[in-house]
């Protein structure tokens, strides 16, 4: 009876037809300003991530709209994680970005991460968001719209 009760897991997983080979989508964020805060900027967006294995954002910097756009999905920053803010509701997101930093500022409930790094006035950035694809890899969305650098 044990070896059954053993086994009967492994035959369901090899009956199942519910499997798909496709990769899950991942929405992108989609960032609405960009201004400068202290020694930093602070981002602000829209997202909706509830997807399964959702990981957190990666940030870009580049000369240009096209280059953070089309960047090498391994080229950017992640966010620090864990998110300190589920980013599942309809409302306003903001991201630190702040070098040397380690930490978001106390004081601002719907900052959800931070980025260590100096942004250049006058380059563009954009973010993607992050999906755990497996236990050792993350893909990343499509590329959000880019905002210019104050």
């Amino acid at each position: 009876m044990i070896r059954l009760t053993s086994i009967a897991p492994l035959l369901l997983l090899a009956f199942c037809t519910n499997y798909s080979s496709q990769k899950q989508i991942v929405n992108p964020p989609i960032l609405t300003s960009i201004a400068v805060e202290g020694t930093g900027h602070v981002i602000t967006m829209t997202a909706q991530n509830v997807e399964l294995g959702f990981s957190g954002y990666r940030l870009y910097q580049g000369a240009s709209d096209s280059a953070v756009r089309n960047a090498d999905p391994l080229a950017g920053l992640d966010c620090s994680r864990p998110l300190a803010v589920p980013t599942n509701s309809g409302i306003a997101y903001q991201v630190e970005v702040k070098a040397g930093q380690s930490a978001i500022s106390p004081g601002f409930p719907n900052r959800v991460c931070l980025v260590s790094l100096q942004l250049t006035s006058g380059t563009f950035v954009a973010m993607r968001s992050l999906i755990l694809r497996d236990f050792l890899s993350l893909d990343t969305s499509i590329s959000s719209n880019s905002l210019l650098v104050p």
